[in-house]
């Protein structure tokens, strides 16, 4: 620790919000400095995501007494979290590191070593611009590089901070301020602006006769994506800057030489500019906006006359199978009407033919009757005869054993004869 009791060299404050993918890498990057006198503030601003767990989980991991969190119930806003950690902050120089960027891990070993070698109160150093995975993206952001390199050449030509911060925040971000207590003490916290409150607070610090420098040195990882405050609503931050530079003017008499007011003249073309860029660029976007919605309802009139023309086909469709089942239906009846006249025709046919079989079967009946009659006669015949047969037969048997048959018989008899005539 430093050299008072529960005091710290360098006191790091950490606003945190809705960073919870980048965070813990912030957080080691400060905790992993070679210049191990120091504390770290890290404050939750109310996220929403799980930026709090991840601050939670690595305070176990590390069990790192110099890192010191804290959390709002309500969302306060950057200005007010770092107002909040600097107030508490104890160390003799202050350092802020937003939890979307990274430093280098010599960055505070070499800046405190710059302030105890000369008499700087507010430094600032050159950056590395890093994109959402922490690779350096330069090469693909080619008109904020530009602009940043254009603000270093500016200066790195005549050598006055004053003239190139006029012409642009070239500190970039409060991830870039590294100050001195005093500076703190003399020029207060940051006012409650959205956007440009870091720019205000350089403007500010110099103003009061602070001597602010900047370290041609890549020691900061300065992180752009998609959710940078600045990059949320650009035409709100172009106003809100050239807002702040009016307000500054009445502040400025006084202190503006000619390279100074060219550097504010061009700053405040260049807002303007944007400005103008940005409101072009906004009334191409509704005007493009306007377009989808008109080319989604050109889209949908044409699926719906589509839709329409399909329906009319399916509908043509199903008329034309009614009809042909209408046809189907009559061709249908007119065989059913056949069948009908055919079915009673045949029925007529039926009831004849049924009446001429009643005839025939009555008239069968009646031969029956009288085959039953004649074949009772022949039976009763047949009975006469064989009676009669039977008697025939008794008769002859009577006959044959009768006397007079056998003498007959006898004297009929051909050896009777014969001996007759001998």
């Amino acid at each position: 620790m430093g050299k008072g009791e529960n005091t710290a060299k360098v006191s790091v404050v950490m606003p945190a919000y809705n960073h919870a993918k980048w965070v813990g890498q912030a957080i080691r990057s400060v905790l992993q400095q070679s210049f191990r006198d120091l504390e770290l503030m890290v404050i939750d601003d109310a996220s929403s995501d799980t930026t709090w767990e991840v601050v939670q989980k690595l305070f176990a991991d590390t069990r790192d007494a110099r890192l010191l969190p804290a959390r709002h119930d309500q969302n306060q806003g950057a200005p007010a979290t770092l107002n909040e950690g600097l107030q508490r902050a104890r160390g003799e120089y202050l350092a802020i590191l937003n939890s979307d960027d990274v430093w280098e891990p010599n960055r505070l070993a070499r800046l405190v070593d710059y302030f105890e070698r000369h008499p700087a109160d507010f430094v600032g150093t050159d950056m590395v611009v890093l994109d959402a995975n922490s690779i350096p993206k330069e090469s693909s952001e080619p008109h904020w590089v530009t602009w940043f390199e254009e603000l270093k050449r500016d200066y790195a030509s005549h050598g006055d901070i004053f003239a190139t911060l006029l012409r642009g925040n070239f500190l970039i971000s409060t991830s870039n301020f590294f100050f001195r207590r005093s500076v703190y003490q003399g020029v207060g916290g940051f006012s409650e602006l959205r956007y440009v409150h870091d720019y205000d607070y350089a403007l500010r610090v110099l103003a009061s006769g602070f001597k602010l420098e900047f370290l041609p040195e890549k020691l900061l990882g300065y992180r752009l994506h998609g959710s940078n405050t600045i990059r949320d609503h650009p035409l709100a931050a172009n106003d809100e800057d050239m807002r702040l530079l009016l307000a500054w003017l009445p502040k400025l008499h006084g202190m503006l030489d000619v390279r100074r007011q060219e550097s504010l003249t061009a700053h405040l073309e260049d807002v303007y500019r944007y400005s103008r860029e940005g409101w072009m660029t906004k009334i191409h976007e509704e005007l493009q906006e306007k377009e989808r919605v008109l080319f989604e309802l050109i889209d949908d009139r044409d699926r719906w006359i589509a839709e329409r023309d399909q329906w009319i086909t399916d509908r043509d469709h199903v008329i034309q199978a009614l009809q042909q089942k209408n046809a189907d239906l009559e061709s249908w009846v007119a065989d059913r009407d056949r069948w009908i006249a055919d079915r009673d025709r045949w029925i007529t046919e039926r009831d004849g033919v049924i009446e001429q079989q009643a005839r025939i079967l009555a008239e069968r009946d009646g031969w029956v009757a009288e085959r039953d009659r004649w074949i009772g006669e022949r039976d009763l015949w047949l009975q006469e005869r064989d009676a009669l047969i039977d008697q025939l037969r008794q008769q002859q048997q009577a006959l044959l054993t009768s006397r007079s048959y056998r003498l007959g018989k006898a004297l009929l008899s051909p050896a009777h004869l014969w001996r007759r005539y001998q």
